[in-house]
């Protein structure tokens, strides 16, 4: 088998291009990778879990925050 490698400057780029090449039938697998980040989303991932771990009680469930979404859409 044969392996692109693929960099977008953004995750919604990726996504989008995921999405596309899902939809091709020619396309084995697609693999969307989340492990790189760059240093403004790690310093803001850590920054929330400092937040998280000062006043856990002042963070929504995730389930509540996802019940809110699907009744927007």
């Amino acid at each position: 088998m044969t392996l692109i490698h693929l960099k977008t400057e953004t995750y919604e780029q990726a996504q989008i291009l995921e999405q596309v090449l899902s939809n091709i039938n020619f396309v084995h697998e697609v693999k969307l990778d989340k492990d790189e980040m760059d240093d403004f989303t790690v310093s803001k991932l850590e920054e929330s879990a400092a937040l998280y771990k000062s006043n856990p009680e002042s963070f929504k469930k995730w389930d509540d925050v996802k019940k809110d979404l699907l009744k927007k859409l």
